[in-house]
């Protein structure tokens, strides 16, 4: 069995792992906004982040290691009840918002703002939108682009128990292939050309490399889990070195390199060091700021592209400028934010208790939170 003092060590909260997540809600924003269309065809870019797109693979990562964290002892003994309560507190985390912001989703397409139309969705689409399966490779057209990423992560739901076996219960070795296995996968998904910004950045619902890229992540992050007590053999301030050393990587490869896969790697010794929660980790991603973007970084996700649309317009009623778009940008950003925090407090947090306590099967089996 690995050894895991150090985690157990630490707050149940990993303030870092929170932060960070924070932090990346907030650079996929931006990444988002970073192009509008012209009139007279292209694109003009006034933010750029390089393989912004890989974000949604940290979060894979951050999810498995979350994953590992909290359910591992409950999967020790599994029974269809603790895998059923398991679920649907799964259910219970992603998918209020998930309608709710839907909702928002299907009023703008009603009223005409936006590039998609009602017509277009057949009657398997809203089946397909309503069961949270957009990104299973069913052909079904999503009513939140991005959601993709969130129905992705309940596939990798399902799929736990089945990795957590092979990367935590198993032998070293054993962990070790399921490791080589996700990387394979990763490769594959590199190479399948459905890339749209980048190898990596396969999001369509009309093949199952997106669920491939997120049982990928989400098996990295439970080894990450298994061998990142490692770290804890480093002094605090070779940790601190290595967070920074890290990030200054991820930024030259970010401006240096032609392909996504190098950032992609040093996604893994990231969430390895954070999850440590030392001092640079703190100061960095445990900061209230990050770690409050964080907490509402699943709305955050969700919300943000409603509000590209209403950027672009502005910025092409205004005169077109650099200043325009920004200032309209900046505007979007504090809307998306104050919306973020009523839809955490007014919808994820109630229906999650709701869910919780209505669905829950009612025999009570000791599982902890997520």
């Amino acid at each position: 069995m690995p050894r895991t003092v150090g985690v157990y060590h630490m707050a149940g909260d990993i303030r870092a792992l929170t932060g960070v997540r924070g932090v990346a809600a907030a650079i996929i924003v931006v990444y988002h906004f970073g192009d509008v269309q012209l009139a007279t065809g292209g694109t003009a870019s006034y933010f750029r982040i390089p393989f912004g797109y890989l974000i949604v693979d940290l979060f894979f990562m951050l999810s498995g290691y979350v994953m590992a964290l909290t359910y591992r002892d409950a999967f020790a003994h599994l029974t269809p009840h603790t895998f059923a309560t398991f679920m649907v507190k799964r259910v219970a985390r992603l998918y209020p918002a998930y309608f709710v912001i839907g909702l928002f989703y299907i009023a703008k397409m009603a009223a005409g703002l936006s590039g998609d139309h009602l017509a277009m969705y057949s009657a398997w689409d809203w089946v397909g939108n309503l069961l949270m399966m957009t990104g299973w490779g069913l052909y079904i057209y999503p009513v939140i682009g991005v959601a993709w990423a969130a129905s992705a992560e309940m596939g990798s739901y399902l799929l736990l128990p089945i990795l957590m076996a092979f990367t935590l219960r198993k032998s070293s070795p054993t962990a070790a292939v399921a490791v080589l296995a996700a990387f394979v996968a990763i490769y594959a998904v590199s190479i399948s050309g459905r890339g749209s910004g980048g190898s990596l950045d396969v999001v369509n619902g009309n093949s199952f490399y997106p669920l491939l890229r997120a049982v990928a992540g989400f098996t990295l992050g439970l080894a990450i889990f298994r061998f990142a007590d490692a770290i804890d053999r480093l002094s605090m301030t070779l940790q601190d070195a290595l967070v920074i050393g890290i990030l200054v990587a991820m930024v030259a490869v970010g401006a240096l390199s032609r392909s996504d896969l190098p950032l992609y790697l040093l996604f893994i010794p990231l969430v390895a060091v954070l999850s440590r929660d030392g001092r640079m980790a703190q100061a960095l991603f445990g900061n209230a700021l990050a770690y409050r973007l964080g907490v509402i970084s699943y709305s955050i996700y969700l919300i943000h592209p409603l509000f590209v649309s209403f950027a672009v317009r502005t910025w092409r009623h205004f005169g077109e400028t650099e200043a325009v778009y920004v200032a309209a940008a900046c505007a979007c950003f504090a809307a998306i934010w104050v919306l973020s925090e009523l839809s955490y407090r007014l919808v994820e947090m109630p229906g999650r208790n709701w869910i919780t306590q209505w669905m829950a099967p009612r025999k009570r089996d000791v599982v902890a939170k997520a």
